[in-house]
């Protein structure tokens, strides 16, 4: 049996590898924190700032920003200090319905 051979060459593996590594500088940072679904408007949730080792010009320059997953922003970034606030309160049957755990 005949190895198979690649179809890129070794020094094109070698290029995407070494871009992969200029890039992985400006990596993208994941956070969850957990919020009481009682939570009112305006509710501290963390700083993500000082989660992340940043300063809040820091967090400004990188265009930082919260990304929901369903249709609805349930929490409020402040980009000058890092303060993650409750935007609009959560209510769990809307979200998880029956589920367990509603994560």
């Amino acid at each position: 049996m005949k190895p198979r051979k690649s179809e890129d060459p070794l020094p094109g593996r070698a290029a995407a590898l070494l871009i992969v590594l200029c890039v992985s500088g400006m990596r993208a940072e994941t956070a969850r924190y957990s919020v009481p679904e009682e939570a009112e408007r305006g509710s501290f949730v963390a700083n993500i700032a000082k989660d992340l080792g940043l300063t809040g010009e820091e967090l400004l320059a990188r265009q930082a920003r919260v990304v929901p997953e369903g249709e609805k922003q349930y929490l409020q970034l402040n980009k000058h200090t890092g303060d993650l606030v409750v935007r609009e309160q959560m209510d769990r049957e809307e979200l998880c319905g029956q589920s367990e755990p509603c994560l």
